[in-house]
Parts: structure tokens; sequence; C-alpha cells
């Protein structure tokens, strides 16, 4: 079988009704720890995971006993055939075997990504060698922020990234190039060549079996590359708030890198958090709003940024209104029309309002980022939210600078608190004295 098996290619609309107040529900049937699932409804999309929860362990080798006992076939169980090759035999046993023994085999799995560079998600099946121990990466603070909340630290042996990675939080992890060696000042391209990395020769001192990095088309466009020379291109989606896509993204990695518990962790906290807070604004009167996340630019409906924004309460208020063409965002430069729409507010999602923050930088950016939109009506606000911590605060903070009648900034710092006892590696701040949501007037 290829590489890639374009037959399993799915297009992946991530919609988030504003009127759900938590994530998107499975679809026809809640998973049995001790029944056959489909790959639609897995949390851990990988084959071999035929009960479709969290784990390929002990169960799964149990029914896809079963399943070859009673003489089926991968025809009727496609995700019992582990080994993706038709058959559904002793072979698929062999790797889910491993898997749950943490023995060295090769899996099947679902990579996000925009295949058709139509800038919407789409699924792709792919196989990777498991474990992995040794590991690049590109180095978006969304890609960062995913791996080091699991643990993967000490796997990465080089990454790509741009000035803006918040050093604060990352500067002794990835930044530090004693650990880490830096291939690239962009946060989405690898230089490869010949087994080289540019002029690094990493993956044959380091073992690299592997390279991490994200779903947009932008990133990897060089990824034919990398697997001709039997590096595995992982894709997840690392900022999406979209229930089975966070949830498998966090699932694979943690998987790969033996990091499941983890992993499980990380997603029973985020679950918790964001069911809470859209819960509280679940009967607010929803505040229509629009996004920026890179400068001078507006979201588009497609972006994580704005279905963030969506799950946090708001409604987006550009539906049918500016033709993006396939893009996730525009130049407001050239959609001034976006100023005679009905806009209450405009949420600016800045990786800048980071961790290594001090009131000049804070005063900075706010220049920076409002001053593209000095054209907006006096009766928009506009709140910078930080965009470097994780996810489910990301919706916390979003939340409260739209509706803090509701949702407190001292509950959303009272999670912040949690989450970095859980999951920071040992780093502390000292989050009442910092700020992640900023206005005009605070």
């Amino acid at each position: 079988m290829d590489k890639k098996s374009m037959a399993a290619v799915i297009v992946v609309m991530i919609l988030i009704i504003a009127a759900v107040s938590a994530f998107v529900a499975l679809d026809d049937k809640s998973i049995d720890n001790g029944e056959p699932t489909v790959l639609d409804n897995a949390e851990l999309k990988v084959y071999g995971n035929i009960n479709g929860d969290r784990y390929i362990d002990d169960r799964d080798v149990s029914i896809i006993k079963d399943l070859i006992k009673e003489g089926k076939t991968a025809d009727e169980y496609p995700l019992a055939d582990a080994n993706q090759d038709g058959v559904l035999d002793s072979k698929d046993l062999d790797v889910v075997e491993a898997v749950a023994n943490g023995e060295s085999t090769t899996i099947w799995h679902i990579n996000y990504h925009d295949v058709d560079a139509d800038g919407a998600m789409d699924e792709e099946v792919v196989s990777s060698k498991f474990p992995i121990t040794s590991t690049i990466m590109t180095g978006s603070t969304n890609s960062f922020m995913l791996t080091f909340i699991l643990g993967i630290v000490d796997e990465v042996k080089g990454a790509c990234y741009s000035g803006t990675v918040d050093k604060a939080l990352f500067g002794d992890y990835y930044l530090n190039q004693e650990k880490v060696e830096k291939l690239g000042s962009k946060s989405y391209a690898i230089p490869f060549e010949d087994g080289k990395v540019g002029s690094s020769d990493i993956i044959a001192k380091k073992g690299v079996t592997a390279l991490i990095t994200d779903w947009n088309k932008i990133y990897i466009t060089n990824e034919k590359d990398f697997e001709n020379a039997g590096i595995d291109v992982i894709r997840v989606a690392a900022a999406s708030v979209d229930e089975p896509v966070m949830k498998h993204s966090a699932l694979l990695l943690g998987l790969l890198f033996q990091k499941i518990d983890r992993a499980n962790e990380y997603l029973e906290f985020s679950e918790n958090m964001m069911e809470n807070i859209t819960s509280l604004v679940k009967d607010v009167d929803k505040k229509k709003v629009i996004v920026s996340s890179t400068t001078k630019n507006i979201s588009s409906g497609d972006s994580d940024y704005v279905k963030l924004c969506i799950m946090a309460g708001a409604e987006f208020a550009l539906d049918d209104k500016v033709d993006f063409n396939n893009k996730n965002s525009v130049p407001i430069a050239d959609h001034p029309e976006v100023y005679t729409y009905e806009i209450d507010d405009l949420i600016h999602l800045r990786t800048g309002l980071s961790y290594g923050q001090t009131p000049d930088s804070i005063a900075k950016m706010w220049e920076e980022y409002t001053k593209p939109f000095e054209d907006a009506p006096s009766t928009m606000n506009q709140y910078l939210v930080s965009g470097t911590v994780p996810i489910c605060l990301r919706v916390g903070y979003v939340s409260c600078a739209l509706y803090s009648d509701v949702v407190s900034l001292e509950l959303v710092n009272d999670y912040h608190k949690q989450f970095i006892d859980k999951f920071y590696n040992g780093l502390s701040f000292d989050i009442d004295s910092m700020k992640f949501i900023v206005s005009g007037t605070a």
C-alpha cells in the first residue's frame, strides 16, 4: 500500500455551532470499551484501535482475536485492519500487541492536512514508525505548546522557529540550542536535501525518524523529500477547538511518543474547563466579532481563531459577507466595507502577549495591532488576548473579554494556575500580576 492512502481522504469541515454549549458530539453511538467501532467515531484515529477509545491496549487485542476467530473480514471491520493490507489476520494482532507493549512497529493513522490547498482541513491515512524517540519539528507557538504540554521535550532534537516564540516559556526547552538544534528562522519550513536539513546532519547523528508539523498548507511543502528519506511527517491540528480533532491530535502524539496518559490528562482538563466556560456563556446575548491573528489582517470563518471565539460564546460577524478566497485571513485595508457591518468587538489573538511580557511590550503590541484598524467605528471594542496560552485558556480569556459579567478574570486565572502546575514541566509564573487580556482602557 502507498505511504498515503488518498482513498481515505475526507474533507473535515470543522464547524462549531454557536448554539452548542460544549464540543460537537460524536456521531451515532457512544464508544464502548468492549465493542468494535469505526474510524470516524474513534477518539484515537489509529488502525487497530478497534474499540475507538483513547488507547491501544489488551482490550483491542482481545476484540481483534475474537473477530479473527469468527472469520470476520477487514471490509466488515476496517478499523481492525491494523497493518492496512486489506486482510484481517494475525499480522494485525502483531501490530496491536507491539503497540500495547511499547515495541517497535508501524502504525497507520489519520494525519490532519490541507491536502488540496483549499484552506480546509482534510484527513489522510499515513503510516508512521512507532514509537518515536527522536524527532524534529516546525516551531509554531501552537505546536510548541502542544508538545510541551504533553511532555515531549527530550525527544525533540531540532526545530525551526521565528523570533516571536516565547522565550520565557520555551527558552530552557526548544530554544536551548545546546539541546535542540535550530533548523531555520521560519516557523513553517525546513529545507531538506540529500539526507541533510540545510547543512545539518541531525537526522543521521540523532537517529531522527519523524517530523512533527501543523495541518496548514504552508507548513512543510517539501514533505515528499522527507518521506523519500524515510522520515515520517506527522501532522496535527494543534490550535483546533473542534472536539474530535483536538482529541486525536493530542492522543496521536501521546501514543507515538508514549505519553498517552498525559495526553488523556490534558484532554480531561481542557474538556472540563471549556464545558464550564461554554455553559456560563450559553444564555448570553451573543456579541458579533471579527478576529485578527496576523498584523493588519482579519481572519476567515475557517480559521482556528474564529472558531475559538465562537466556542467562547461569540458570533462571527462576517459570515457570507467577505470573500476570503480560500485564505485564512485577508488585509483589512482591502476590505473597508467590513466597517459597514454590525460588529461589537474585534479580538486580536496574538502570541506576542506572552509570559515574557512587560508593560512596555504590551503598550507596543497594542499600538502595532490596533493601528491598522484605526478607521473602525468607535462603537467597536478592541481586545488583545494572548495566543501563547493553551487553547482552553484562550477560550476562557476571550469569554472573559466579551462577557466579564459571567466569566470572571479570577476564574480563568485560577484555571491558568492549575494548568501550569499540571503541565508546565516545573515552570512557574505569577499569573495574577500578568495580563492576558488587554483593552484600550486596561
